[in-house]
C-alpha cells in the first residue's frame, strides 16, 4: 500500500465541521504521531496505526513564527509540549482537543526536551542561557532553573539512576548532575583536553546517549571521538577515534541485537559501530553527509541512516557494516521517530512532507503531504524520538 495524502488545512476544517470526530480515547492518544515544522507553525498530527490524518494545529504566538523546535508528548499520551525557541516558550496543546492550552515560560533559545523517566518532570535546555528549565507535565510549572559553570550552549540532557547527563555543545565537557541536589558532582572530558569551551561551531557535545544497560556514548564534534563511560560503575570505558565531525552517538532504545552505538561522521561520510567495550567498526554508507540513525524492534539488526542532503536513507547491517538497501524518499531528512511496532516516520524538509516506512520490509506506507514548511522533527509517546 502506498498513498500520498494531502492536508490543506481548509479541508480539514470541512470535515470537522461534517461532523468527523478523531479518536480522542487513551489508546488513539498513544497512537498519534506530530510533526513540527521548523519555518511555519503547524503541528500536524497523523495516526500511526490508521495511517490517518487527525489534524493540524496552529501554535503561533504573539503573531509571530516561533521557530519551533521540536515536541514532547507527556507518557500517557494526552499532552504535547512545543519548544517555541524564539518565543522562550513551551506551547502547550490538549491532544484530546487539538486546542492550544496555554504556554509555559523558559530561557532563551529554548531547544531540546527531555522527559525524566518515571516522573513527571520535564527538562528543557536553554541554549544562550547556558541554563535548563525544569517542569512539572502535570501542573505545566516551572519547578526550577538550574545553571552551572560548567553549562557552555547545554544542548541535550540524558538520564541515568539517580544522575543526568547534560551535552555542552560549546563546551570540551559533559556535565553531571545529582538529579536530588540539582548540582553538578562530575564533568566527563575528552582523553588529552581540559573542562572549559572550544573553539569552532559546534565543535563540543551535541548529546550523551545512555544505553538500556547503562553505557553513555558521547560524541565530541571537535576531536572525532566518542567517550564511552559506566554510568552505574562511574568510569571511564574507552575513547574511541571515529570519523572527524561526528554529530552524535546514537544507541538503540528497543534493546536491539547489540550493545553498541552507530555514530555518523559529517567530515568523511561514514558511519562507526562504537562498542560498549572501546571497539569500532566502520560502515561505508555512500556518498551521504549521514546524520541520524534509526533502530526498529522489528528489524533489530539493522540501522536507519540518514542522510541530510540527498533523499535517501541507507540501511546497514549493524553487524558487519555492510550495506544492505538505500531507500529514496524524495526529500532531504533531518531527524526520524521509529515505533515500537516498527514503524519509521521520517519528516522531508525539502518536500514538506512525512514518510512511512515500514522498517521490516522498507516499504513506504504512507505519505502526507502539505504538513507545514520545513517539517524538521517528529514525536510519538514511546518509541525512538530525538531532534537535532
Amino acid at each position: 500500500m502506498n498513498r500520498s495524502l494531502s492536508l490543506p488545512v481548509l479541508a480539514l476544517l470541512s470535515a470537522c465541521a461534517a461532523g468527523t470526530v478523531p479518536d480522542a480515547s487513551p489508546d488513539a492518544l498513544m497512537q498519534r504521531a506530530y510533526v513540527v515544522s521548523d519555518a511555519s507553525n503547524e503541528l500536524f498530527v497523523f495516526d500511526t496505526a490508521t495511517l490517518e490524518p487527525v489534524g493540524s494545529v496552529d501554535t503561533s504566538l504573539y503573531g509571530e513564527a516561533n521557530a519551533n523546535h521540536m515536541a514532547l508528548v507527556s507518557p500517557d499520551g494526552g499532552k504535547v509540549f512545543v519548544s517555541a525557541t524564539h518565543a522562550r516558550a513551551l506551547v502547550v496543546v490538549d491532544a484530546a482537543t487539538l486546542e492550544v492550552t496555554g504556554t509555559i515560560d523558559v530561557g532563551t533559545y529554548n531547544t531540546h526536551m527531555s522527559a525524566r523517566p518515571g516522573t513527571s518532570e520535564l527538562w528543557v535546555v536553554n541554549e544562550d542561557d547556558d541554563s535548563i528549565s525544569v517542569i512539572d507535565m502535570d501542573s505545566e510549572e516551572v519547578l526550577a532553573t538550574i545553571t552551572d559553570d560548567s553549562f557552555m550552549t547545554p544542548h541535550f540532557v540524558r538520564f541515568s539512576g539517580d544522575e543526568a547527563y547534560i551535552a555542552n555543545i560549546a563546551g570540551n565537557q559533559v556535565s553531571v548532575l545529582d538529579l536530588a541536589t540539582h548540582e553538578v558532582i562530575d564533568t566527563l572530558v575528552p582523553e588529552g583536553l581540559e573542562e572549559g569551551p572550544c573553539a569552532g561551531d559546534p565543535c563540543g557535545f551535541a548529546d550523551a546517549q545512555v544505553s538500556p544497560d547503562g553505557v553513555l556514548y558521547a560524541s565530541h564534534i571537535e576531536t572525532g571521538s566518542v567517550l564511552v563511560y559506566d554510568t552505574i560503575a562511574r568510569q571511564r570505558i574507552a575513547d574511541v577515534p571515529v570519523g572527524p565531525e561526528p554529530w552524535s552517538a546514537f544507541v538503540d532504545p528497543f534493546g536491539g541485537a547489540d550493545d553498541a552505538a552507530m555514530v555518523p561522521a559529517w567530515g568523511d561520510r561514514t558511519v562507526t559501530r562504537v562498542g560498549s567495550d572501546g571497539s569500532q567498526l566502520r560502515a561505508e554508507v555512500g556518498d551521504a553527509e549521514v546524520y541520524g540513525v534509526n533502530y526498529s524492534p522489528t528489524a533489530p539488526d539493522q540501522a536507519f541512516v540518514l542522510n541530510r542532503l540527498s533523499e535517501e536513507v541507507a540501511v546497514v547491517d549493524r553487524a558487519s557494516g555492510v550495506l544492505l538497501d538505500t531507500l529514496e524518499v524524495g526529500g532531504t531528512t533531518e531527524t526520524a521517530t521509529t515505533t515500537e511496532d516498527g514503524l519509521l516516520l521520517l519528516p522531508l524538509s525539502s518536500a514538506n512532507a512525512v514518510a512511512v516506512i515500514d522498517t521490516a520490509t522498507h516499504e513506504e506506507l504512507a505519505r502526507f503531504e502539505d504538513v507545514g514548511v520545513y517539517p524538521w522533527s517528529v514525536a510519538t509517546a514511546a518509541g525512538q524520538n530525538y531532534c537535532h
